[in-house]
């Protein structure tokens, strides 16, 4: 039997996992999403080694917008987001994995330390 993934919260905006990464290129930036964008959503990216993607800082999305209490995580051009953002389902397999892999980074993003 499998063990259970981690528990998947019913609001995404308390997790954030999603939104952070050591990879550059982590969330391309296609040409529909460029046109979805408007001038301030633009200047949050960059060009990347094979197009254009979301800029990271300190292992996160410059998009992603921090509270600490309580723990909010939200996008500040979640309407004009990659599709990349939009396609990932809560509570999906890859939802799971990010929740797995990331947790550490979300806990570091929310300590005293790192505001």
């Amino acid at each position: 039997m499998k063990p259970p993934g981690p528990a998947v919260p019913a609001d995404c905006t308390a997790c954030g996992c999603c939104c952070f990464s050591t990879e550059a290129d982590y969330i391309r930036v296609f040409g529909a999403d460029e046109a979805r964008m408007d001038a301030a959503a633009l200047a949050l990216t960059c060009a990347g080694r094979d197009g254009r993607v979301m800029r990271f800082v300190d292992g996160r999305c410059v998009a992603l917008q921090i509270e600490a209490d309580p723990p909010r995580f939200t996008c500040r051009i979640y309407a004009a987001r990659p599709d990349c953002c939009r396609w990932l389902q809560r509570g999906s397999g890859e939802c799971q994995a990010q929740l797995a892999a990331k947790a550490a980074a979300r806990r570091a993003a929310l300590s005293p330390e790192s505001r």
